[in-house]
């Protein structure tokens, strides 16, 4: 591997699985610990109030492959895939002159779980990896679909793996005990009995660093690396969980659920999960320092949507509220000046816009905004299923969806009608979301209304 001209560079792009926008070091949450991704902010761009345009795995990640708000791209739900025939992020950077690589949970053809043991969806240049863009990669389940998919008898490259090392039986009966009662899947902590060499996100950090060995010197490379953490289940090593046996994490905001203790081990796991993944961010760098690539290299970290995390009594996301809805977001290398934390609200259309901009490539959707720019707008829409969110100048609309009973989420219609349920937040003054202002205040939730549907209507466009 060999410098590539600043004018087309390198692109790194970590991708982990639900982590949550303020689980980070630069946004100050004590006892949380980014060591790698603070160094990176520092040296490049982070944005405080980055966010999903839709907070669901499939969605988001369907969002970001098409560079294109919830509503103008295909990918709806879970059951969704993103068709190959239609124009996106990866097929624009290969036409660019890219090698596309990836790893890990991709999400991509979530619905039609059909990974192969190499993890490519079929074979040859007809593999549907390879039909989205990608010219090398190697896409495995995630933490639930590697076990429904094992069920069904799908094969699967982690299964592969551990069966090759005669852990399968041995992870899969650690996940029955974290599945499908009494929400296991947080409060089970107990650390997993896999090795740390086969822990799911070691060995997709792994196959991430095999793909750039093979990499070509003559053409400039693009690295998306999907970790399956920090999504639940609370799985970790023996050896993660040692770090921080004596945590002493923000407790759950509105929360009437568990004991302090038992929050705190939920919570505990979740930091070691993301502080397991920022370790592998620094070993990357100082891979790409060592090949002398690291500054012809734009280095991004995004995650695809939050975790409610025990947050008014809610857990995982499909929610508007802002533990599910907010990223981190953190950008750094050629053309990327250092600044102060960034406060715009921006989203993964405009990472894709930049990548896309950064490789000099052409958008298949003309959608997003250069996140190097000097000015981002800051009006912003997020949607799922039956509900839709536009954010404008510190406040928050959330129409048809109700936050006392939380129904009408993922799998709903959406309902643009005045009486929908509706919701208001000042987050300048109230960024816990603690306080609807919908009926106090109905001429500014009119006005939102208003400039939601005016919003998905161009959007659609």
């Amino acid at each position: 591997m060999c410098a590539i001209l600043s004018a087309q560079p390198n692109i790194l792009f970590f991708f982990p699985d639900q982590h949550r926008g303020d689980w980070t070091g630069y946004n100050d949450t004590p006892g949380v610990r980014t060591p790698n991704l603070d160094r990176l902010a520092k040296r490049g761009q982070a944005f405080r109030n980055a966010m999903t345009p839709s907070p669901l795995c499939s969605p988001a990640r369907g969002c970001l492959a098409a560079v294109a708000p919830y509503d103008a791209q295909s990918v709806k739900h879970n059951l969704h895939d993103v068709d190959p025939k239609d124009p996106n992020l990866y097929q624009a950077l290969r036409e660019a002159g890219y090698q596309v690589l990836g790893c890990g949970k991709f999400d991509l053809l979530k619905a039609s779980m059909n990974w192969g043991e190499g993890g490519r969806h079929g074979d040859g240049p007809d593999a549907d990896l390879h039909r989205l863009g990608f010219t090398d990669g190697i896409d495995n389940a995630g933490k639930h679909d590697f076990v429904a998919g094992h069920k069904k008898g799908r094969s699967e490259p982690f299964q592969a793996f551990l069966r090759k090392h005669g852990l399968l039986d041995t992870h899969l009966e650690d996940y029955a005990e974290r599945t499908g009662k009494d929400r296991a899947n947080y409060t089970n902590t107990a650390p997993t009995p896999l090795p740390d060499f086969a822990y799911c996100d070691n060995w997709i950090a792994a196959n991430g660093l095999q793909l750039l060995e093979a990499a070509s010197n003559d053409a400039p490379w693009f690295l998306q690396v999907n970790f399956n953490g920090p999504h639940e289940p609370m799985d970790v090593t023996a050896s993660m969980q040692s770090r921080w046996l004596e945590a002493d994490l923000p407790p759950p905001v509105a929360s009437s659920e568990y004991d302090t203790e038992q929050h705190n081990a939920i919570r505990a796991n979740y930091a070691a999960m993301i502080e397991n993944i920022d370790a592998h961010l620094g070993s990357y760098l100082e891979y790409l320092a060592g090949r002398n690539v690291l500054d012809d290299t734009v280095v991004i970290y995004a995650s695809d949507h939050g975790e409610m995390l025990g947050d008014q009594d809610r857990w995982g996301k499909i929610v508007p509220h802002e533990p599910s809805v907010h990223i981190p977001l953190v950008l750094a290398g050629p053309g990327i000046e250092a600044r102060p934390v960034r406060d715009p609200r921006v989203d993964l259309v405009d990472v894709a816009a930049t990548i896309i901009h950064l490789a000099g490539a052409d958008s298949p959707s003309g959608k997003g905004q250069v996140l190097t720019g000097p000015a981002l707008a800051s009006r912003k829409t997020v949607g799922l299923g039956g509900w839709r969110t536009i954010y404008e100048d510190g406040l928050k609309y959330v129409h048809n969806f109700d936050p006392e009973f939380g129904g009408r989420a993922w799998n709903g219609e959406f309902d643009p009608a005045d009486g929908a349920p509706a919701a208001l937040f000042d987050l300048e003054v109230d960024p816990r979301e603690l306080t609807n202002l919908a009926g106090d205040q109905p001429e500014t939730a009119a006005r939102l209304r208003s400039a939601l549907l005016d919003t998905l209507e161009a959007n659609d466009g």
